[in-house]
């Protein structure tokens, strides 16, 4: 079948009626403009022609699209037909055309490589049949997007007392990134860290995902789309009285829900996020160490304020609302495992993995499940503080063994990803999404980026980029009692063949770093850093060798390749190369301080200086074209406030 030549484009019949099916056809009419030489765009047609793609009509007797995403896709003669149940299976069929017939990447909006544009395009007589995914509820939380938020100009105000979170996201970078998800057949996102659908920039985010027709949600710390800082803003309009503590302030509180839940109910499609967290996603009880019986009364109040918020969904939503999450972070897990949290039926269970080592705790297979009970997974790609943040840590294997993992146990409901600011973690995102639409597909991520993205080059490429993960330094588990223990439960026994439980990554080390900058001044009594220092200092050598061998790669590219390579794990390298350079100079600057070796630790300061500096520098390589500004407002790992914090430290420090 002919899709296009110099001059002319196949048509499009659109049957289906949906509306989000009607902007996915739009994306497949500008990839087929996009593919060809001849830049021709299809024409929608009002009824079938010999020659056309045929959008066929979803089954209207099915009420919830998540029933059923499977879709098919036949070529025979000049005809190409999707067909599926759902829309949502109408738009991953339509998705596969775009990749498979026209090789659009479905991460294009976030690479800069160019298409391959050719003057004509057939295909022959096949047939592409897919029964569904292996998860449900496949979401994407964009969460931490300092980066996203910085990135272009037109996002609105937003009211609250907390850093980072002045502005929202840009219509068009919010767009962009909504059509990447569902490029990868992701069906749900929480569209922000916070969100007050009440504030007109905050709800269109939401907007955003609701209109393309993915299912929306809450981050944990806001059920039903209520957060400490949303009822700080609901209280100053309404002029009301209370505090964020269903314990002290009740009926303020079950006022707000009401409120905010009608809010929500506007959407067509909500997953409602159930729980109860404190202010900026704290436990309940702060910072106190509960005992044994308070944490069992904590369970049971926790329990009644989420009955109580189902109770209010389902009287806002006359009934409709039909899924109901509650993430067991930090605590809630524990608390599900001693039997001090209960839930309805019908709400789906979600365990956390760990944040500052992406891998589940004792509690996780510890944890009875309900007979008939629905189980999912919150899976960080990304974590601040600890990170990855800037350059992705993560790794292929280990996600593959974590999502696996949940899959054994039956936990397949429903999988978020934190996935940040996207643009980092576009190749850990893509193969996060591969293995929830197919968990046991064998797909080389890797090796299928490394050949789209470089062609004749893809072999060497995929040596540097498996160099790069092989490289990571790993914290000794002896040591996690230092990272946030209190809490995580970490499962300190878990040894996994080819999976490194705890890397030393970006945020970790700008984070334990600063505390040396902190206390530089005192005595360090925690050997803690020292074993940083050991596993760095070697890790910063290797990283240093493989930014050597990438430039060297990079020389053997044509400009828009090399620029690709250069902005990406090129880059990436060279980030963790500064950052570990930085905390091994920093602490040798210390070591040298308290021997009152004043010149010594004066000159390994200006090398930590340096390396920050020459890192701040170099990223500029990224911001081009379409990525102009992308670190504007990089402030959640915020380099330059390190950078100035260990610049002071020199003029402290008395010379010998």
């Amino acid at each position: 079948m002919l899709l296009f030549d110099t001059s002319a484009c196949v048509p499009i019949r659109l049957e289906n009626q949906s509306p989000y099916v009607r902007l996915a056809a739009q994306d497949l009419a500008r990839d087929l403009a996009r593919a060809s030489k001849g830049g021709i765009s299809p024409r929608l047609i009002d009824k079938e022609e010999p020659w056309c793609i045929v959008i066929e009509k979803n089954d209207p007797r099915i009420e919830d699209p998540i029933e059923d995403e499977s879709f098919r896709i036949l070529v025979r003669g000049q005809k190409i037909r999707i067909c599926a149940p759902t829309y949502l299976g109408t738009m991953w069929g339509i998705y596969t055309v775009s990749k498979k017939f026209l090789g659009i990447d479905p991460c294009y909006l976030f690479h800069d490589l160019p298409l391959e544009k050719k003057e004509r395009s057939e295909i022959e007589d096949t047939e592409i049949f897919e029964s569904g995914s292996d998860f449900g509820f496949r979401g994407a939380f964009i969460n931490d997007e300092d980066l996203l938020t910085g990135w272009r100009d037109g996002g609105g105000r937003r009211y609250m007392d907390y850093p980072w979170y002045g502005t929202t996201v840009s219509p068009d970078a919010m767009d962009a990134v909504v059509e990447t998800l569902l490029r990868l057949r992701i069906n749900l996102v929480i569209p922000a860290s916070f969100l007050d659908i009440d504030n007109p920039p905050e709800k269109m985010l939401a907007d955003c995902v609701a209109r393309r027709g993915i299912y929306v949600s809450q981050h944990h710390l806001e059920p039903l789309g209520l957060s400490h800082f949303t009822l700080e803003n609901y209280c100053k309009r309404y002029k009301k009285v209370g505090e964020y503590s269903y314990l002290h302030s009740k009926e303020l509180l079950e006022e707000a829900w009401r409120y905010y839940a009608e809010k929500w109910s506007q959407y067509e499609n909500v997953v409602w996020q159930l729980g109860l967290r404190g202010k900026a996603d704290r436990p309940v009880w702060e910072e106190a160490i509960p005992s044994e019986r308070e944490l069992c009364s904590y369970g049971s109040f926790i329990s009644e304020a989420t009955e109580r918020q189902r109770q209010i969904v389902l009287e806002k939503t006359g009934g409709r609302a039909r899924h109901f999450t509650s993430t067991l972070w930090m605590e809630g897990s524990s608390l599900m495992e001693k039997g001090y949290l209960t839930v309805s039926d019908d709400v789906c269970l979600v365990f956390s993995d760990n944040g500052p080592n992406q891998m589940f705790g004792n509690e996780y297979l510890g944890t009875k499940r309900r007979e008939g009970g629905r189980y999912g997974i919150y899976y960080h790609l990304q974590y601040f503080n600890i990170g990855p943040h800037l350059a992705p840590q993560t790794g292929i294997e280990k996600i593959r063994y974590n999502i696996t993992k949940a899959y054994n146990e039956g936990d397949r409901a429903y999988c978020i990803l934190n996935v940040s600011n996207i643009r980092e973690f576009t190749l850990e995102l893509s193969a996060a999404a591969g293995m929830l639409w197919s968990v046991k597909s064998e797909k080389d991520y890797i090796a299928s980026y490394c050949k789209r993205a470089y062609g004749g080059h893809a072999k060497e490429a995929e040596t540097l980029i498996g160099r790069y993960f092989d490289l990571s330094p790993v914290l000794p588990t002896e040591l996690l009692c230092n990272v946030h223990a209190k809490y995580f439960n970490y499962n300190y026994k878990e040894k996994a063949e080819g999976i490194k439980n705890f890397v030393l990554k970006d945020g970790l080390i700008l984070s334990f770093g600063g505390e040396i900058v902190d206390s530089f001044h005192e005595r360090l009594e925690n050997s803690f850093y020292e074993k940083i220092y050991e596993q760095l200092l070697i890790a910063e050598q290797g990283y240093a060798r493989l930014c050597e061998d990438f430039e060297a790669f990079i020389g053997g590219l044509d400009i828009a390749r090399a620029q690709h390579a250069r902005a990406t794990f090129a880059l990436y390298a060279k980030t963790l190369e500064s950052f570990y350079l930085w905390y091994v100079r920093l602490y040798e600057a210390k070591i040298a301080h308290d021997k009152n070796e004043g010149e010594k630790a004066k000159e390994k300061l200006l090398f930590a200086c340096a390396a920050l500096q020459n890192y701040l520098e170099i990223r500029k390589c990224a911001e081009y074209g379409i990525f102009k500004n992308w670190y504007r407002e990089e402030t959640k790992l915020n380099v330059k406030e390190r950078l100035s914090a260990t610049r002071a430290l020199l003029a402290g420090i008395t010379a010998d």
